[in-house]
């Protein structure tokens, strides 16, 4: 029974707590108090700390893990995943054996690709291998060799033979180290696998800052839109690329498509993305004093772009009629790609005619290429990567 006193607080049992006892009526409750600044929990004098069963979660993916490992805490997980201290247990083997061969059945029992087959029923086994034949890519499989392999060495070693009990052993193990790689670390292998693309791209840049081929960017980002992305302050939905805005005639001439098309998110207003090559001027000559005037083919970029938009919002009804495609073109923002600030901007007069005017454009947001992969950089080093140096990446 609660009193007056405590019968507000609020219970939290399911988190790590600490058990009080109310001090007007002796109640004990399970209670979560911020700390300082509301981090961690505040434990007070009587208090009893409570960590839940199953709350804490150790896994190598950090999306399934309470909490975060160090790297000497990495390398002692992987120490208890792999190892379990087997060395030591030498007159323990057939016990942590059967309870090896007891896992690998619970995840067969448990299986949503086995309803109703039973792994320790001799009339089930041959349905479950065919099953498990067909789904090679799943921890099923692996479990199923574990403990197939763990019965042929428990049959060998009554039997006294002794190479086959070995053999056997040997293939449930590294069966086991294929369920672990299943359980424990493909998820977080191919996140490596894909924040290395940052380096790739990174590498790409490394090696063809020079590049005036349009058509190589192009291929570059068709294959890595993930890229373009970074230009956004918020999340966007990459559409299509070489995205058709209008213009066509009735001989199917002057069709005008934009290089890339994208939406914001959660209004899906349309961006539109031009691009050109990082060789692309950003200046012209000097006009007077130190000022410096757009280049030509920036200005002309900076025109096709704006015509890209102004046919967009004309004729997206036409464009989206009959589609599923969600795109609204209230005023669509642009952005153009063009150009190399630390090549080409190299001194404060350069920087601020080319600031100055970038700051005067309303509808179209000018970006460098060497902005663009610094913020892959950015992005690449929030997961601890860094490249090389500059590559000859194809």
């Amino acid at each position: 029974m609660s009193c007056e006193r405590c019968r507000d607080v609020v219970e939290r049992p399911e988190v790590p707590h600490v058990i009080r006892r109310c001090e007007a009526c002796g109640r004990e409750m399970r209670v979560v108090d911020p700390g300082q600044h509301g981090r961690g929990i505040q434990i007070k004098a009587g208090d009893r700390f409570v960590m839940p069963t199953g709350w804490l979660k150790l896994s190598f993916n950090p999306l399934k893990s309470s909490g975060r490992f160090s790297r000497w805490g990495l390398e002692w997980f992987a120490k208890f995943i792999f190892l379990q201290d087997m060395a030591g247990k030498e007159e323990e083997y057939a016990t942590e054996a059967a309870a090896l061969e007891r896992y690998a059945d619970d995840i067969l029992s448990e299986s949503s690709l086995l309803p109703g087959l039973d792994i320790n029923t001799p009339e089930h086994v041959e349905r479950i291998a065919a099953i498990i034949g067909q789904n090679q890519s799943t921890r099923e499989f692996w479990a199923f060799w574990v403990g197939q392999f763990l019965a042929i060495a428990r049959d060998a070693r009554g039997e006294g033979h002794a190479e086959r009990a070995a053999w056997a052993t040997a293939c449930a193990e590294r069966s086991r180290s294929m369920l672990i790689f299943k359980e424990h670390l493909e998820e977080v292998v191919w996140m490596g696998q894909s924040a290395k693309r940052l380096i790739d791209m990174l590498a790409i840049w490394d090696a063809h800052k020079e590049n005036n081929d349009e058509g190589f960017w192009q291929a570059t980002f068709n294959e890595n839109s993930y890229v373009l992305s970074q230009v956004f302050a918020v999340p966007v939905l990459f559409i299509q690329e070489r995205a058709y805005v209008g213009g066509m005639k009735v001989d199917r001439s002057e069709a005008r498509f934009v290089d890339y098309l994208f939406s914001a998110e959660s209004s899906r207003e349309a961006i539109l993305i031009e691009i050109k090559t990082p060789t692309s001027k950003l200046l012209g000559a000097e006009y007077r004093g130190g000022t410096y005037a757009p280049s030509a083919e920036l200005s002309g970029a900076l025109v096709q772009a704006l015509g890209y938009r102004t046919e967009l919002i004309q004729n997206l009804r036409a464009i989206t009629e009959g589609s599923k495609l969600q795109l609204s073109a209230f005023s669509p923002k642009c952005v153009l790609l063009a150009g190399n600030s630390q090549a080409q901007l190299t001194d404060e007069s350069k920087r601020k005619s080319f600031e100055l005017f970038r700051a005067t454009l309303r509808d179209v947001e000018v970006i460098t290429y060497d902005e663009l992969f610094r913020k892959v950089e950015i992005l690449a080093e929030l997961f601890g990567l860094t490249r090389a140096g500059p590559s000859t990446l194809q």
